[in-house]
C-alpha cells in the first residue's frame, strides 16, 4: 500500500511539473508575442523593414518660356533721295517698307515724295515705312511742266582722276546696289578703300597706297592695324557693306 502511495506521489509530482513547465513556456511565447519588438527580438525570424517615408526626387528640368522682344529700329530720314538710293538706306536701317507711287509737279520722277513715320521715330520690327515715290508729272494735266528742275538729282559717278572720288561724297549719302555695280572690278576696290583713305588709313598694297598718294585730299596717318572701324560713320558703314555685296 505504501508502494503504491509514494509511485502516486511521483506521477503526480510529474504531472505538476510538466503542467507548470507548459504555463511557463506559454507565457514566454506571450510575453515575446507582446514586448519582442521593443526587446529586438523578432518571433519566427520574420523581420519587418520599413524604411522612412521620403518625397520623390525628381530631376526633371524647370524651363520657363524666353522672354523674347521684338526688335526695334530707328527710322532714317529718306525724303528727296532716289528710290534706289532711299531703299538702300532703310535696308541698312533694318526697317521694313511699302511704297506708293503717285504724280507730283514739285519732285522729280523716281525721288521720295514724303514717309511715314517720321524720322528719327522708333518702330517695332513688325511695322512697315510708308515711302511716297513721285511718278513725275502727270502729263494729261500740265504738258508744260517738262521745264521744271527736279527737287532733288542723282549723284553721279566719277571714275578716278587726280583729285576726285570713284564714288563722291560716299560719307554724306547711301550708295546704292544699283551705283556700285555699275563700275568696273578695279573701280569697286578703289571706292571701297577710298572710304577708309578719307580717314587717313595707310594701306598694305604697295598699289593702293600709290595711287592714294597721288590724290591731293589723301593725308595717310594711320598704320593699317591701328585703323578702327568705330571711326566710320553710318553712312560709310553702310557703304562699305553695299560695296563688299556688289564685290
Amino acid at each position: 500500500m505504501e508502494e503504491n502511495g509514494q509511485k502516486s506521489n511521483k506521477i503526480l509530482i510529474a504531472v505538476m511539473v510538466l503542467v507548470i513547465t507548459l504555463i511557463l513556456a506559454l507565457s514566454g511565447v506571450v510575453g515575446l508575442a507582446l514586448f519582442g519588438n521593443t526587446l529586438g527580438v523578432h518571433l519566427f525570424e520574420q523581420q519587418e523593414t520599413t524604411s522612412p517615408e521620403t518625397e520623390p526626387v525628381t530631376t526633371e528640368r524647370i524651363t520657363t518660356a524666353p522672354v523674347t522682344t521684338e526688335p526695334r529700329w530707328k527710322v532714317p530720314d529718306v525724303v528727296g533721295m532716289h528710290a534706289n538710293n532711299a531703299y538702300t538706306a532703310l535696308h541698312h536701317a533694318g526697317t521694313r517698307f511699302e511704297i506708293k507711287r503717285e504724280y507730283s509737279a514739285e519732285v522729280a520722277a523716281e525721288y521720295v515724295i514724303s514717309q511715314t513715320p517720321e524720322p528719327g521715330t522708333i518702330i517695332r520690327d513688325s511695322e512697315k515705312v510708308q515711302l511716297i515715290i513721285s511718278k513725275g508729272v502727270d502729263r494729261k494735266d500740265d504738258k508744260s511742266s517738262s521745264s521744271r528742275k527736279p527737287k532733288a538729282t542723282e549723284p553721279t559717278t566719277k571714275t578716278s582722276s587726280s583729285n576726285d572720288y570713284i564714288l563722291k561724297d560716299s560719307d554724306k549719302r547711301y550708295v546704292s546696289f544699283n551705283e556700285v555695280r555699275a563700275l568696273s572690278k578695279k573701280e569697286k576696290t578703289l571706292a571701297l578703300n577710298e572710304i577708309y583713305a578719307r580717314h587717313g588709313r595707310k594701306f598694305d598694297s604697295s598699289e593702293l597706297q600709290s595711287y592714294f598718294n597721288s590724290k591731293s585730299w589723301y593725308k595717310g596717318t594711320i598704320a593699317p592695324s591701328d585703323f578702327k572701324e568705330s571711326s566710320l560713320n553710318q553712312y560709310e558703314s553702310a557703304n562699305v557693306q553695299t560695296i563688299l555685296s556688289a564685290m
